[in-house]
């Protein structure tokens, strides 16, 4: 039986890709729902399955972790869903067409009655699992390709999909290897490892981090790694590798013990932060930390406080999301004991929690725009990090004065956003207000148009000007002085890509 793949993304012309399918005229459907594809995967197959009633259509991924009942009554045009991993499952649906109430993790409407088969059958050895990629990358297009190494996770996160899922399995490096060949030699140069804990197994993840280092030494990766299983034999494999190889996404979630704790979280506060430390002082991997707001047991106040904490840090990047109760999670089944009100419909986003009102809600949301437009840049995030630690409510006035000054649903202009900084801090300290001219001019913002006065500087670079930064060999094209705590020389390149300056000095 022929196969054909059809890709697109959310936001795409569903009548195109309805014109593709019917020019297919498939018999048989397959899709994955996940939470942020499901609207639009559901808008295309109601229109085909009226076009052709006949087609089977058969859906699987996360979306169907949980009771499928509901979903099925709601929606005939979906004739089968599975509920876990889908190898075997959909080959044995393939194999009896019309028996899938005896296909172990299938469910089904038979004759109006839902037939639930609970939960697929797991692969054990992973290798036998044909690789996807020698069939799928001749055209692709897309810059990162997603790969798996292992399946499931030893940690009991109530909130996520593969908590309390058995033990962990693998793919052996054979095979990671071969798979990674196929991905090189299709142009492809950034991998996002899907693993829910790389660094679950010391000695596994070692192997692995010296054959990317080594072997595949051209390519990028993305890993999830949990900070407080930072053995010292991986970051050794970490700190050899050349800079910008490894980008690490590092689940801190939480800073609060308790919290951890209520939601099956291993591992304690005091080693993640030994481990977050560890990582951020490590020159060649970029660092992801992601906290989570509407825990059980969390509040605003708290969620605050491991911002700064996280901020302190210094991570490349840090990312605040709202919890999502998905389904299928032993959280999504126990919301009542934690007095948690969710949307009932993709992403199922958290409205409120016993100890995080919608109101704190509401401000957790917009704070995580507020650390993603001033701390991700790093034109600003110098600034940032010393305001953060000399003003000790700054993350929650920062969000008051954002949310009252402009629509946190754009996100302003770098330049704007400097303005904004400059404008809610004021006559605050001098300190920080030197911090963001200097950094506005490092940028290479005019100074003509925002918030300090610079003098052009005629001639050649005085003779006592001290080096702070930048390449003093350096074509100039012109020259800004500045005063702050000190005269700052800053100088802009002939012909220099970037518009930031290409050297600081610093003038007695």
């Amino acid at each position: 039986m022929p196969w054909h793949t059809i890709e697109f993304i959310v936001g795409d012309d569903t009548r195109s890709i309805l014109d593709e399918l019917l020019q297919l005229a498939p018999s048989v459907l397959a899709a994955s729902f996940y939470l942020f594809n499901r609207a639009a995967l559901l808008s295309v197959i109601r229109d085909y399955k009226q076009i052709a009633p006949q087609c089977r259509v058969i859906a699987g991924g996360p979306e169907f972790l949980g009771d499928n009942r509901a979903f099925l009554e709601s929606e005939p045009c979906i004739d089968i869903v599975v509920r876990g991993e889908g190898e075997r499952a959909f080959a044995d649906l393939l194999r009896s067409p019309t028996s899938p109430q005896d296909v172990q993790g299938a469910c089904c409407m038979v004759d109006g009655e839902y037939i639930d088969n609970g939960r697929a059958e797991v692969v054990q050895e992973l290798d036998t699992i044909p690789t996807p990629y020698s069939l799928q990358l001749a055209s692709f297009e897309k810059p990162f390709v997603q790969l798996e190494t292992s399946r499931g996770c030893a940690n009991a996160c109530t909130f996520c999909t593969s908590g309390h899922r058995g033990a962990v399995r693998y793919f052996s490096t054979d095979r990671v290897r071969a798979d990674l060949e196929v991905i090189r030699s299709s142009g492809v140069d950034s991998i996002r490892i899907v693993d829910r804990t790389f660094n679950e197994n010391e000695r596994r993840c070692c192997e692995l981090l010296r054959m990317f280092r080594t072997e595949f030494e051209d390519l990028n990766f993305h890993l999830e790694m949990n900070p407080a299983q930072l053995a010292e034999a991986i970051h050794e494999e970490l700190s050899r590798a050349r800079d910008g190889q490894f980008h690490l996404e590092v689940g801190i979630q939480s800073l609060d013990q308790q919290v951890l704790q209520d939601v099956g979280r291993h591992g304690s506060v005091v080693d993640a932060l030994a481990g977050l430390h560890r990582l951020c002082d490590t020159a060649t991997v970029d660092v992801h930390a992601d906290l989570i707001a509407g825990l059980p047991g969390g509040t605003l106040n708290g969620l605050l406080d491991d911002l700064a904490h996280l901020v302190s840090c210094r991570p490349t990047e840090i990312q605040l999301e709202t919890l999502k109760l998905l389904p299928g999670t032993q959280l999504a089944q126990r919301r009542a004991r934690w007095g948690i009100v969710a949307s009932e419909e993709p992403p199922y986003r958290v409205i409120r929690t016993a100890t995080m009102p919608e109101g704190d809600m509401l401000v957790a949301q917009q704070l995580s725009k507020v650390v993603d437009w001033f701390y991700q840049p790093p034109a600003l995030q110098d600034v940032v990090v010393q305001a953060s630690c000399i003003l000790p409510a700054f993350w929650r006035e920062l969000c008051a004065f954002c949310s009252m000054k402009t629509d946190l649903g754009m996100r302003p202009a770098l330049m704007e956003r400097f303005v904004m900084l400059s404008e809610f801090l004021g006559s605050e300290s001098t300190e920080l207000r030197h911090a963001l001219q200097y950094a506005w001019m490092r940028t290479g913002f005019s100074p003509s148009k925002g918030i300090c006065n610079a003098t052009r500087l005629r001639g050649p670079v005085p003779g006592d000007a001290m080096l702070v930064e930048g390449n003093k060999d350096a074509a100039l094209a012109r020259m800004d002085v500045i005063d702050l705590d000190q005269r700052y020389l800053f100088g802009y390149g002939k012909r220099s890509i970037s518009q930031a300056a290409v050297v600081i000095y610093r003038l007695d």
